[in-house]
C-alpha cells in the first residue's frame, strides 16, 4: 500500500466526521429556533445527514472489494510465478534457494515519469532483500528488457567489476552491488491494441555462473509461457508469436499440475503459436 493509499482512509473519516457534526450543529439551532434557514436549506441538511449515514457502509463495501481482488491478484501471481520456479529447476537442476522470480508492471503516474512497480516476488528466504531502487524504463536489465521489447539476459556481476552503472545513479548502484549475479528478464507484452504494447516484465535472478542454463531455450520457453498466461489471465492479449522454445509451456504445465494449481491457470497456459 502506497503512502496516499494509507492516508485517503483517515483523513477521509476525519473530512466525514466533521460534515457530519456541522450538519447536526446546523439542524439542532434550527430545533432550538436559535437559527431560521430557509425551507432549501432545511432539505439540503436532511438530504446530507441521510447521504453521510450512507457514505461510509459504501466505502467500506468498495474497499472489501478491492481487497478481494487485490487477495485474488496476489494469489494469482504467486501460484503462476511459483509453479515458474520450479519449472526453471527442473529444467536446470539449479537449486531453488538460489533463484528468485518477479514480476514487474509499466505504469505511468500523472505527470511523472513511467516506472515500473513490482506486483509480487518468489524466492527462497536466503536471497538478498529488496534493493529498494525504483525501477523504471532503461534503468538495469529489467528496464531494459521494458525499453526494447526483447528478452534482456545478463551477467551483471562482470557489469559492476566494470563499473557499468546500467542507467542507475551512484547511490542506487550502490545499493544493488553485489545482490544480483545472472539476470533474466523477459517483456510482458499486450496484444489486444493496433499496435503491441510492453505492460511490464518478468525477472528470473540466479547464482554466479547460471548465465548459460538460464538462458537455455527450456527456461526462456517457461518464462515466455508464464508471461502469456500472465496476459490471459489479468484480461489482456499476449502476442501471437513467442519465443523459439517450443516445451515451455508444456514445462510449466507440468509445474502447475503438480503443485496442484486452480485449473483456470493451467488451461490459460496455452500452446505455442509458430511465428
Amino acid at each position: 500500500m502506497t503512502a496516499s493509499r494509507a492516508w485517503t482512509g483517515p483523513v477521509l473519516d476525519v473530512a466525514l466526521a466533521v460534515a457530519a457534526a456541522v450538519v447536526a450543529a446546523l439542524l439542532a439551532l434550527d430545533r432550538a429556533s436559535l437559527w431560521t434557514p430557509s425551507d432549501t436549506v432545511v432539505v439540503t441538511l436532511v438530504v446530507l445527514t441521510a447521504v453521510m449515514a450512507v457514505v461510509p457502509a459504501v466505502l467500506k463495501a468498495v474497499a472489501t472489494v478491492r481487497g478481494r481482488r487485490t487477495l485474488a491478484r496476489r494469489e494469482l501471481f504467486d501460484d503462476l510465478l511459483s509453479g515458474a520456479l520450479w519449472a526453471v529447476v527442473d529444467a536446470t537442476g539449479l537449486d531453488p534457494r538460489d533463484l528468485a522470480l518477479a514480476g514487474y508492471r509499466l505504469v505511468r503516474p500523472w505527470g511523472r515519469a513511467p516506472r515500473l512497480a513490482r506486483v509480487h516476488r518468489v524466492r527462497a528466504r536466503r536471497r538478498p532483500v529488496a534493493s529498494g531502487v525504483r525501477w523504471a524504463p532503461g534503468k538495469g536489465v529489467v528496464g531494459e528488457c521494458v525499453a526494447t521489447g526483447a528478452v534482456v539476459a545478463r551477467d551483471v556481476t562482470v557489469l559492476d567489476a566494470a563499473g557499468e552503472r546500467q542507467g542507475l545513479s551512484p547511490e542506487e548502484f550502490r545499493r544493488v552491488q553485489g545482490k544480483y549475479a545472472v539476470v533474466v528478464a523477459v517483456p510482458l507484452v499486450d496484444d489486444s491494441g493496433s499496435t503491441s504494447a510492453v505492460t511490464g516484465c518478468l525477472a528470473l535472478d540466479g547464482p554466479a555462473g547460471s548465465l548459460e542454463r538460464l538462458t537455455a531455450p527450456e527456461v526462456l520457453g517457461v518464462l515466455e509461457a508464464t508471461s502469456r498466461a500472465l496476459q490471459r489471465l489479468t484480461g489482456q492479449s499476449p502476442p501471437a508469436a513467442g519465443l523459439a522454445a517450443p516445451d515451455g509451456a508444456a514445462r510449466l504445465r507440468t509445474a502447475l499440475q503438480q503443485q496442484d494449481s486452480p485449473a483456470a491457470h493451467v488451461a490459460a497456459v496455452g500452446e505455442r503459436v509458430a511465428p
